[in-house]
């Protein structure tokens, strides 16, 4: 299941990188660079979707600010489809010294994760085999076609910037940089855009970039088989801009994308003796697409709204979630939040909204939104069903201009 991370600096660094790289990919024959690399990766997605027994795909992302890394993420993935088994492991470090793993492995019958430092593992046993291993294809989405069309238009006369090559044993490469001088004003405006946005709501960074934001340059290099699936793809950009006393910033960001150990990933399960092991009581049934009763989500929910006052945390109001309906196919509610007497001054921001999600792709547990908030705002979100733990989990791109720190998750309100 596939859940929206709260990391959306990096996603939307990591999405601008793949953007204006992609972009950038080129050649001049009869069907361009642009078009043959498009077509490539849908061949990929289609390929490790329907046709692989397993493969192992890593991502990793490192973002610095002049030369000194202010986060580093790598996760690397194993699917063994044939025997209905997966592996995860996830790592992120940050300047300020915080760090976070995460580790997880499923196969017909158990589930075992771990989090972080943590000496303990979590097993869920299944009373039932589990559904056969899927992997989704996201270019099957609803959303895709716009997406492309989306990219296309902003691609336009880049596509003659850099070259692909076609090797000997069927294999191709492709590879490019653009500089400055060459970036469209569009992509520079739009980036500026989004880099004020997310650094003015984020609390983890020593610095707000406020002005003269432009991208200095990009870069990339695709590769893929005789086959037509990927084997990697390495994108790079430099990203210039000041803050507001005036200092320069030159955020970089690398991605790198890999695909490996095609139809030879083996995965082995973790060996738990002499380990803390922690079983959930009794066993369950395996995760269904679908709820079996969605309407028993239907009412209120709460959590607190709070505040950092005289070195302590002070509950200053509740946010408030309603379910109104909710079905296998949509899922309508109503967001909005109460303050205590004494903290009116955090009323002028106070968030209101009614959405309507609707669950694609056989996700009947997450939904995505597009709000108009009481303000006139429009901005996007989703809504997760936690099943396990009674709760929802409300994700907003910019719920805040004001300090408060925005908690996702909402508990039933049964009094």
């Amino acid at each position: 299941m596939l859940r929206k991370k709260k990391t959306a600096l990096v996603i939307s660094l990591a999405l601008g990188v793949l953007l204006i790289a992609t972009t950038a990919f080129a050649d001049i024959t009869n069907k361009s660079g642009y078009d043959q690399l498009k077509e490539s990766i849908k061949q990929t997605a289609e390929i490790c979707s329907t046709q692989l027994d397993s493969f192992t795909f890593e991502a990793s992302m490192v973002l610095k600010d002049n030369g000194n890394v202010l986060l580093s993420e790598n996760s690397v993935s194993k699917y063994d489809i044939m025997n209905n088994i997966t592996e995860n492991v996830n790592n992120r470090q940050q300047l300020n010294g915080r760090s976070y793993s995460y580790y997880s492995y499923s196969d017909k019958y158990t589930d075992i994760r771990k989090s972080g430092d943590s000496e303990e593992y979590y097993v869920t046993k299944y009373t039932e085999e589990k559904e056969p291993l899927k992997i989704d294809n996201p270019f099957t989405e609803d959303e895709a076609k716009d997406v492309e069309r989306i990219i296309d238009a902003l691609v336009g006369s880049l596509r003659d910037h850099v070259q692909v090559e076609e090797l000997a044993d069927g294999s191709k490469e492709f590879y490019g940089s653009l500089n400055e001088v060459q970036i469209p004003a569009l992509i520079n405006a739009l980036t500026s855009l989004q880099l004020k946005q997310e650094f003015s709501y984020r609390n983890d960074y020593a610095f707000r970039l406020t002005q003269d934001i432009y991208v200095k340059g990009v870069g990339g290099s695709a590769s893929f088989n005789s086959d037509g699936l990927l084997e990697s793809i390495l994108g790079t950009a430099t990203i210039s801009g000041k803050d507001a006393e005036g200092n320069i910033h030159e955020l970089t960001v690398d991605i790198l994308f890999r695909i490996f150990d095609v139809n030879s990933t083996e995965i082995t399960k973790p060996d738990l003796t002499g380990k803390k092991v922690i079983e959930e009581e009794g066993v369950r049934k395996p995760y269904s697409e679908k709820l079996a009763n969605p309407e028993k989500y239907i009412g209120p929910y709460k959590n607190d709204i709070l505040i950092e006052k005289d070195g302590r945390f002070v509950k200053i109001g509740e946010r408030k979630l309603e379910i109104i309906e909710f079905s296998n196919s949509q899922i309508t509610g109503k967001y909005t939040e109460e303050y205590k007497d004494g903290y009116q001054e955090y009323e002028a921001e106070k968030l209101e909204f009614t959405f309507v999600g609707t669950f694609t792709n056989d996700d009947y547990r997450n939904a995505s939104l597009e709000i108009t908030d009481n303000s006139g705002r429009v901005q996007h979100g989703n809504i997760f069903i936690d099943e396990y733990r009674a709760k929802i989990e409300l994700y907003l791109d910019r719920p805040y201009h004001h300090p408060l720190q925005y908690d996702s998750t909402f508990t039933p309100d049964l009094d």
